[in-house]
């Protein structure tokens, strides 16, 4: 079966939602941009979005409207704070918010009598048997389980307490019979697509009289006030809200309020998100996989539809929903973390009934190549260590993910062959006879190499080539830290830095001795000038610098767009310049580069005639320095400091290069930075997923001309 086609908007969250059809941020060119809220401009903005929630919800003329801080649960608190303790309290309640309210209730609160009515997941509690004499708080629409309140005939027009309803995924989606409402709250972020951190709140009369009669023990925090000199304070209801809001994000609601209007109002809103769940409703009925979490069809959500993959496992579910994610056909619609396992894809008025239906038949297409197998967890091995995101990207994309390390005995042994994938750093090798023995074992499932960081030295990938094993690396992520290590030992260098510090840990003050020189007005000399190198221009031309460069693959156009010199061979550049600094990979042509020669024709002399000698750093790969000829340069003072971050061999051992003082190293800390390394491991966990779905991003595939061992079909989409 070919793939379906896909959603043009695949943003099914259940909050923050779609944003409606066609929303630019040009909506907000209105927007009153760092001006006060209490401005007129400003304040009018907020009135006219509180006169059209009324009109567009159909709300009495004597309720009232406002915007409270916290979003909707701000906006549930601060009336349960305000109202609740001169009644008993029943809290109804069927999943994670609602059980939210009862934890308030009964652990913040700590409310005297007090009626726990319950459900689990994909039921409502027994509705009927509420006892009115209590106030009531309850949810309007479960987001969590996809169930919903059918209507309000169980609520008694003449009942004795106040009805509190969190309606966050009904308003604007549901109809709301407001005389058996007396409070109710919502957020901008669910039905209509706005921002979040700003709730909604809607009152009744009743509840105005209890705010103004009742007065409880309890401190109450300023930002749930709502009444002033024992009264109801009648301006929060008229614009002046009770903190400071984003006019930003009011503009974004004005023109959800506008779009609505444009749509038929609530009705038009409502037909919607009907037509939507309809959609959803036409996959179910024909497909006896899959059913709604919602046990009783009448309470059936039509905004946050929760659906059971009957034959799925909980991990083929997630990676389901993964597969989805990663071909950008839905976001976010995994269920809940407290629900059963399954689906939750939002239906509000945002989304387009097209993008459902074009959803609903990936989710079957996908749904079949997981049950088939063709869509599998795969294995995967990290040997040298990953940030703990990348490596939980990996695992909800559904995969199997170990942290361990192997030994050259056993990877020499075929221990590979277990793992689809192994991802690296520096310090294990894949040679050839490590892949080939991985390759060879019956039943090897070892398809890919991944190296979190840019060289791929310690790889053979003619081997990895020609035994169809694709090698990824993530050569964007490092890069500014990398810089910022070259750029500090070229400081250091021309400052004496670590020798001034080791002087007076000693007890010494060699002030007189440790005159440095400046870098500006000084040649620098790069061998290799890619992404990192380029970088490291900026800030040398930046700090005064002069840039000549070596590298026989960069386009003429960019060596203008430094001013730099360009030579034709790694001897010219030594010439030129008294520091120098090295951004190559290694290989047989690059091993030992940087060598007596090279070294011994360095000036000692800068352009503008100041004596400063000659400085090399390598932040790049070891070995392409012949370390024992550099030592002897140091030694001899042609060299005068060398600047070492990575090395021959690591860790390092023995070597001549820390008998000189001139001699500063750092134990291949380029890359080590928290920064660098959350950007390593997100690049390299995405690359990995999409090499496993047979579509390595070209930029992170190392060997282009690999043919896969595994086809796309035999692994992942």
């Amino acid at each position: 079966m070919a793939q379906p086609k896909k959603p043009a908007c695949p943003n099914f969250s259940s909050g923050p939602c779609a944003k409606r059809p066609g929303y630019t941020p040009a909506a907000l060119a209105d927007a009153t941009f760092g001006r006060s809220h209490r401005a007129p401009l400003a304040l009018n903005k907020i009135k006219d979005s509180m006169a059209m929630t009324k009109e567009i919800l159909k709300i009495p003329a004597d309720y009232h409207v406002a915007m409270v801080p916290a979003s909707d649960t701000g906006a549930v608190e601060m009336m349960m704070w305000q109202l609740l303790g001169p009644r008993g309290v029943t809290v109804c309640h069927w999943e994670s918010f609602g059980g939210g309210w009862w934890t308030d209730a009964s652990k913040e609160l700590k409310l005297g009598k007090i009626t726990n009515k319950n459900a689990d997941f994909g039921s409502l509690p027994d509705l009927n048997s509420v006892d009115w004499n209590d106030d009531v708080v309850f949810t309007w629409n479960g987001t969590t389980s996809g169930v919903k309140v059918p209507n309000g005939d169980w609520i008694p027009d003449n009942r004795a307490g106040l009805t509190i309803c969190d309606a966050t995924s009904a308003a604007f989606a549901m109809d709301i019979p407001w005389n058996k409402i007396d409070v109710l709250t919502f957020s901008w972020q669910k039905c209509l697509g706005g921002e979040g951190a700003h709730g909604m709140l809607v009152i009744s009369p009743r509840t105005v009289a209890r705010l103004e009669s009742y007065k409880p023990e309890r401190p109450i925090p300023k930002i749930f006030r709502l009444t002033k000199k024992g009264k109801l304070d009648k301006a929060i209801f008229n614009g002046s809200v009770i903190n400071t809001p984003s006019m930003v994000c009011f503009e974004d609601y004005l023109d959800a309020l506008k779009w609505a209007k444009a749509c038929g109002g609530l009705d038009g809103l409502i037909a919607r998100s009907m037509r939507n769940f309809n959609a959803i409703k036409a996959f179910v009925d024909k497909t006896p996989w899959i059913e709604f979490l919602a046990k009783d069809p009448s309470t059936v959500s039509n905004t946050s539809v929760c659906l059971v993959i009957k034959d799925l496992s909980k991990a083929q579910v997630k990676t389901l929903t993964a597969l989805l994610e990663r071909n950008k056909v839905a976001y976010d619609i995994g269920s809940y973390r407290d629900a059963p396992a399954g689906l939750r894809i939002w239906c509000g008025p945002t989304v387009e009934t097209k993008d459902v239906e074009a959803l609903m038949e990936w989710v079957g297409y996908a749904h079949d190549k997981v049950k088939s197998g063709e869509i599998k967890k795969m294995r995967i091995v990290v040997t040298d260590g990953l940030a703990a995101g990348a490596i939980k990207a990996l695992q909800q994309a559904g995969h199997e993910v170990v942290k361990k390390k192997i030994s050259k005995e056993d990877l020499a042994a075929g221990a590979l062959a277990e793992w689809d994938a192994i991802i690296i750093r520096s310090a294990t090798k894949l040679t050839k006879a490590v892949i080939n023995a991985a390759v060879s074992k019956p039943g090897s499932k070892f398809r890919l190499a991944a190296r979190a960081g840019v060289g791929v030295d310690n790889v053979d990938l003619e081997a990895a080539t020609a035994a169809g094993v694709m090698v990824v690396n993530s050569p964007l992520s490092a890069t500014n830290s990398v810089v910022e290590l070259a750029l500090a030992h070229l400081l250091s260098q021309a400052r004496f830095i670590p020798r001034a510090d080791r002087a007076m840990r000693e007890g010494k003050w060699p002030k007189s001795e440790l005159v440095g020189h400046e870098l500006a007005g000084k040649n620098l000399g790069f061998i290799g000038f890619g992404r990192i190198g380029q970088s490291l221009g900026k800030v040398a031309r930046a700090i005064g610098m002069n840039i000549h460069v070596y590298d026989p693959f960069l386009p003429d156009a960019v060596v203008q767009q430094f001013g730099a010199t360009r030579h034709a061979t790694p001897l010219d550049v030594f010439r030129a310049c008294t520091h120098i600094t090295i951004h190559a990979f290694l290989s047989p042509q690059t091993r030992h580069m940087v060598n007596r020669d090279l070294i011994g024709a360095m000036p000692g002399v800068a352009p503008d005639g100041t004596k400063c000698g000659n400085h090399v750093v390598n932040c790049g790969r070891g070995g392409i320095i012949d370390e024992a000829a550099a030592a002897e340069m140091l030694k001899s003072g042609q060299l005068r400091s060398l600047a070492l971050d990575v090395f021959e061999t690591e860790p390092v051992g023995k070597t001549p290069l820390f008998e000189s003082a001139n001699f500063q190293g750092t134990p291949h800390i380029g890359a080590s930075t928290i920064e660098a390394q959350n950007r390593v491991g997100a690049e390299i966990a995405g690359a990995v997923l999409a090499a496993l779905d047979g579509a390595a991003p070209p930029g992170n595939l190392v060997n282009k001309a690999v043919q896969p061992k595994f086809a796309p079909a035999k692994a992942r989409l």
